[in-house]
Order: C-alpha cells, then structure tokens, then sequence
C-alpha cells in the first residue's frame, strides 16, 4: 500500500485487471489509483492537494479540481496509476471540459504515461493536453488555446529530436473521447467530439520513427496545473474542475506463436501383416499429436494411432501419415510424411 492516503470505497464496479497495480487512493477501471499529496513539478507553485480528486462518483466518474482557496496560492490536481508499466496497446479517455474556456494559465494534462526515470530522459506520451500555456504575453505574442497529441523521448534535445508534437484547434464541445494505439516505432492518436468513437473526429496523428518510446516503468496519469510561463497570472487564478468519465486500456492482441513441426518419417516393414510406426520428428516441447494414414492419397478409415497394421488392401498401394501437433498458444500444425513405396 502507498503511503500518506487512507483507500476509499469507490462507486466504480469495473473488474479488476488481472494486474492492477498497488492498493493506493481508489480503484476505477480495473486498476487502482494514487491521489497526488507530495509536492513539485510541474506546478508552477509545487503545491499539489490529493483532496483535489474525487474518488469515483455513483457514474463511475471522477473529478479534478484546480483550487485555489486564499486567492494567491492555487494548489494543482494529479493522480496516477499504481501499476507501473502498460507497455504497449490501445488507451483511451473520456472527458468532461469544454477545454475552450481554460484560463490561459491552466494546463489540462489529461491522460499522459510517464516514466521519470527511462532514459535518455524521460518516457512520456500525451495522448491529450490542452492549455494556452500561459497566454503569449511575455513574448508579446497571444497564444490560444490548443490541444496536443505526442511524445518526450529525450527532454535535452529539441523539437523534432527529443520529442514530436502536433497541435491542433480546441472547440466548445463538453465531451471529448481521446483513443491512443501505442505500437513499437509507431504511436496513433485520435480525438473525437462526444462520448465513444461515433462523433466527429477532429484530430487523427500518426507518429512513426526510431525515437517513439519503447515501454519501460511509465504509470499513466492525469493532472491539472497552473504554468508559470507565458505571462500569465499564476497566483490569481480561478478554481477549474475537470471530469473524467472513462478510461480503459486494451493490451494488444497475442499472436498465436509458430510450433516447431520437422516433417515426420514412417518406419517399419513394407510388407502386408506387419506394423508402420509414424516418427513425429522434434516437436515445440510439449506438442501434442494427433495422426492420420493415408492410402495412396485415400484416408484410412479409423487408422489414427501412431502405429498402423498393414493389411492386404495396402497391397501395391503407397502409404503416407499426416501428423497434426497442437499446443495452447500456438497455431496448430499438421504436416505429411513422403509416400512408402508400394507395400508387398
């Protein structure tokens, strides 16, 4: 159990994952969560208060809330999986924020992995950020608000080296679904106006390349912060909530793997009266074997063991087994032996 948090009783049913992770703060989607209560990066002020996320509510959601109670000393929201390292396969989030109304000094960081320690520097991919990063002011410029897809691979080297990103136009719509597919050398992002994948897709980002993060010990996590950059007000601003409907994580589909099937051999006496005995070869360990004989192409009817007694009707006929190897996990085999020569 992680300490400085006592677990709650969430309102969330979903089953737990076969690996969910710790016991933290509260389940939700099958894994269990840490509220952040430890101070530091990214907010501007360090200041972080785990009372600024909800546990599950009676919908399953929960709520994130940038507060900011004296009205000079904003404390920022941020909880993370317990479970460290998703790897690869297909995330996905379902959010409540019409994230066009953000005070400019706010930062959405949505669903992000993350692994402080990976290196060269450090394992994070955003699936969805929002923010207008302060506004532009200090650099005499106006910065919207924009949300992005991408990747950090590298903190100490620039765009385009140590990290890609693409951003894109927000709009006013209150629920957005955000999907990411995470496969080697290769991220694809998509963002859609409303709940699920049937609404509008305003953003589709696909990012191939050698510097796409390679799994390592990155927990996902969502937060919401203030920036100090850009211009802005950090002190001053005002309190945002954001709710987060759904999340799920889908690892990818197993491929059956390949058994090792060496062509079988038939032994024995070509004589009629006397018995051929089917040799598999050297199987994947812990193959198992099924057999079938053949009579100059014909199946014999019944003859499925691994040995076959030969009888008059094999006479100047040529014969031939089929083995099939089986193994859980692995695509099933069969593989022919060569034709005898005809039988005596």
């Amino acid at each position: 159990m992680m300490v400085g948090v006592v677990p709650s009783h969430a309102a969330d049913t979903t089953p737990m994952a076969e690996d969910p992770g710790p016991v933290g703060s509260f389940a939700w989607k099958g894994f269990n969560w840490q509220k952040r209560f430890w101070g530091g990066a990214p907010q501007y002020n360090q200041s972080f208060d785990p009372a600024n996320v909800s546990s599950p509510d009676a919908n399953g959601h929960v709520t994130m809330t940038l507060s900011n109670p004296s009205g000079s000393a904003p404390a920022g929201a941020e909880f993370q999986s317990t479970r460290e390292g998703f790897g690869y396969g297909t995330y996905s989030t379902t959010v409540e924020k019409d994230v066009s109304a953000l005070a400019k000094e706010v930062v959405w960081g949505c669903l992000f992995t993350y692994d402080p320690e990976a290196t060269p520097g450090f394992n994070e991919i955003d699936l969805c950020e929002a923010s207008a990063w302060g506004g532009g002011a200090s650099y005499g410029e106006s910065w919207p608000v924009t949300q992005g897809h991408g990747y950090w691979f590298d903190a100490g080297k620039p765009p385009g080296e140590g990290n890609s990103t693409i951003t894109f136009d927000v709009t006013s719509d209150l629920i957005l679904t955000h999907k990411m597919v995470w496969e080697p050398g290769k991220l694809t992002f998509e963002t859609y106006a409303g709940e699920g994948y049937t609404g509008t897709l305003l953003k589709r980002t696909v990012m191939v390349g050698s510097t796409v993060p390679v799994p390592a010990k990155e927990a996902i996590h969502f937060n919401l912060w203030v920036t100090g950059g850009g211009g802005g007000d950090p002190a001053h601003v005002a309190p945002e909530t954001v709710t987060i409907r759904d999340f799920s994580f889908t690892p990818p589909a197993s491929e059956p793997l390949t058994l090792t099937a060496p062509t079988p051999t038939i032994s024995g006496t070509l004589r009629t009266g006397s018995t051929l005995t089917a040799n598999p070869g050297t199987w994947t360990s812990g193959a198992t074997f099924q057999y079938q004989w053949y009579r100059s192409g014909a199946a014999v009817t019944g003859a499925t063991g691994k040995t076959y007694k030969l009888v008059k009707a094999d006479a100047n006929k040529t014969m031939m087994v089929r083995v099939t190897g089986s193994k859980s996990g692995y695509t099933t085999v069969s593989k022919d032996s060569a034709f005898t020569a005809p039988i005596k």
